[in-house]
């Protein structure tokens, strides 16, 4: 984005040493969230690894109550942190775009925004239908 609004490359290179993306996802309400009973197929679709699925975890849907009125009541934040390394620096300077830096983080093993939404899944404080309606790859 600082490219695109005219900000040098070796700036940004130089200036950026971290880059956080965010997004807000509702919160279930813990008053009414119901489990959702998913095949192991669909939550692999969905980008579980199969050592997570091997946890057993319940991914819960909304449902709604007089407490909530629609499944949700509250805020969670999803977040991917992604150090800038020497690497990705290089990556800015030679004018690499965001599905390239997206890679080589990947490659540093940092999480993206999905696989931070999908662990808010597993602690049943959201749902997956929620975590595809504000994550959208």
């Amino acid at each position: 984005r600082l490219a695109n609004m005219g900000v040098p490359a070796f700036n940004i290179a130089s200036a950026v040493t971290l880059i956080i993306a965010q997004r807000l996802a509702r919160r279930l309400c813990q008053h009414c969230k119901t489990v959702e009973p998913l095949p192991k197929e669909t939550l692999i679709e969905e980008g579980y690894t199969p050592e997570q699925i091997a946890t057993d975890f319940k991914v819960y849907r909304a449902v709604g109550c007089d407490q909530c009125t629609e499944g949700y009541k509250g805020r969670v934040g999803i977040y991917q942190v992604m150090p800038v390394s020497d690497a990705m620096g290089r990556m800015i300077m030679e004018g690499g775009n965001s599905m390239q830096l997206a890679d080589q983080a990947k490659a540093e093993g940092i999480a993206d925004l999905r696989a931070s939404g999908l662990k808010k899944v597993m602690a049943g404080l959201t749902s997956l239908e929620e975590i595809n309606r504000v994550i959208k790859e």
